[in-house]
């Protein structure tokens, strides 16, 4: 029996990310997903700064910008409008490269991640396929899967499985994996329409602080706009969601003749993280592994961030550059990053959520004085403390993205001349690792931001994640082997 590198359980945005990036790596994949065509109404709604780079690392930054608007700011209001506190988007780019944030059209985006699959003959991609068991070997794992078509099972040998399959997840459930509960449990109706007409709508995303309803309005993409709306005790899911209702709730918005709902439904928002990501050769990704309420857009860039995260340690793995101890390194990456987006996540929601009016008006009356606000001009993500790393900071956090002009005078962003490796890049070479020397021997900085990391850093050794690994002095490079190589 073959025995395929890695398979992919679910062909979401984070199953379809980390397909491209083993696609990249030249590995042999395979991806099983239930449906049978790209889900054809939004779910998520926005992506960051440095999802975009990830997208960039795929080759895919110019395919997905079409389903995509720049962010303009999220604001937290009360229900006369006031704004308490809130997050205005700086015009200018960040760290990453990339704007601050983008609002996007989730169909479309999947489209563009599922094409850029297409170009690696080497990924398998079957619709309409369900994983119904996994059986871990020493050297393998055994997935059987059905043909949802035909009914029939067959069986396929995998070294590594990467469990993208969401809430209900086969790849978590097969392997015992718990879910660590962080209190938050809430339903909420989400609404997405289009509009019919032009609008005057804000142009940023509105937090309604407001004790009678909470809600939320997301402006999106084109025509596209979200409203989400609280539930309150006792309401029922479906008597929500009948359109009299909906456009009651979205009165003081918008009129009959101003939008067509494309969809409704209600979710609960969860606070949930995995207490174990990785099962020997299964590994979970994405909502199998955490999923958080949506009041700071990040559970989507939660489960790319993963994909971006553990597919170069399987590749170097599976190529013998690496020991399987540096898979345990996803964890200890990943999971401090993720819990602490959802508690900053949780607290934004009970903010929102305070329905008592009494309570409300104390709120609001704390978030007037000068600096009680929990956000101010940008939401700053933490970077990594442990793992994969040499040294305190700058390790963990990630290499600035410049515009730079390289030996031949073409101009080009930093990471498309750093290569898909580790790499050395500043002022001083290392024995063993590529090299991108910054100066006039080498690339020019147009921008500053990564001559001044550098003249504070000094040369960095870089993760293929564009993560710093740590920073060029004596012991670094045995160090980085002896990260590697542990078994």
């Amino acid at each position: 029996m073959e025995v395929l590198d890695v398979i992919v359980i679910g062909y979401g945005p984070a199953g379809a990310v980390a397909a491209n990036l083993l696609g990249r790596a030249g590995l042999r994949a395979a991806v099983f997903e239930t449906t049978t065509s790209v889900y054809h109404l939004p779910r998520a709604a926005h992506f960051d700064a440095e999802i975009m780079r990830v997208f960039q690392a795929i080759g895919l930054a110019e395919a997905v910008t079409p389903a995509t608007t720049r962010v303009r700011g999220m604001h937290f209001i009360t229900a006369n409008g006031e704004k308490l506190f809130g997050v205005d988007a700086p015009e200018a780019l960040t760290e990453h490269g990339w704007a601050a944030g983008y609002l996007f059209y989730q169909p479309d985006l999947e489209r563009a991640l599922r094409a850029g699959v297409e170009r690696f003959p080497q990924v398998a991609v079957h619709l309409g396929h369900e994983v119904v068991d996994l059986t871990q070997h020493a050297d393998r794992v055994e997935v059987a899967v059905r043909d949802l078509a035909s009914g029939a099972v067959r069986r396929v040998a995998v070294r590594w499985v990467l469990g993208c399959d969401g809430a209900r997840s086969i790849a978590r459930k097969t392997s015992g994996i718990e879910l660590e509960d962080l209190e938050f449990d809430q339903p909420w109706l989400v609404v997405d329409t289009m509009l019919t007409r032009p609008v005057d709508l804000p142009s940023v995303v509105h937090q309604v602080c407001d004790p009678a309803r909470p809600s939320t309005f997301i402006p999106s993409v084109g025509r596209h706009r979200r409203w989400e709306f609280m539930l309150l005790p006792g309401e029922d899911a479906e008597a929500m969601q009948r359109p009299e209702r909906i456009f009651e709730l979205m009165a003081p918005w918008v009129g009959h003749d101003d939008v067509e709902v494309i969809r409704s439904a209600v979710y609960s928002f969860h606070a949930l993280i995995a207490r174990q990501w990785r099962d020997r050769r299964v590994l979970l990704l994405g909502d199998a592994a955490h999923q958080m309420p949506p009041f700071l857009g990040q559970g989507m860039c939660a489960g790319i961030r993963d994909a971006a995260n553990i597919v170069w340690k399987i590749a170097m793995v599976l190529s013998g550059r690496a020991g399987e101890a540096l898979l345990d390194t996803y964890q200890q990456e990943r999971a401090p990053h993720v819990r602490g987006v959802i508690e900053l996540a949780v607290s934004l929601g009970r903010i929102i959520q305070t329905t008592d009016p009494a309570v409300a008006a104390a709120r609001d009356c704390s978030f007037r004085e000068p600096g009680s606000a929990p956000l101010t001009d940008a939401v700053r993500l933490p970077g990594l403390a442990e793992g994969c790393l040499w040294g305190g900071k700058p390790a963990g956090e990630v290499l600035p993205q410049v515009r730079v002009r390289t030996q031949d005078g073409s101009v080009a962003m930093l990471d498309d001349v750093l290569g898909d490796g580790f790499v050395v890049v500043g002022r001083d070479a290392l024995e063993g690792l590529p090299f991108v020397e910054v100066g006039p021997r080498g690339v020019v900085d147009l921008d500053g931001a990564l001559e001044g990391w550098i003249a504070r850093h000094g040369t960095a050794v870089v993760r293929p994640d564009r993560y710093v690994f740590g920073v060029v002095r004596d012991g670094l490079g045995e160090a980085l082997r002896l990260k590697l190589s542990a078994p």
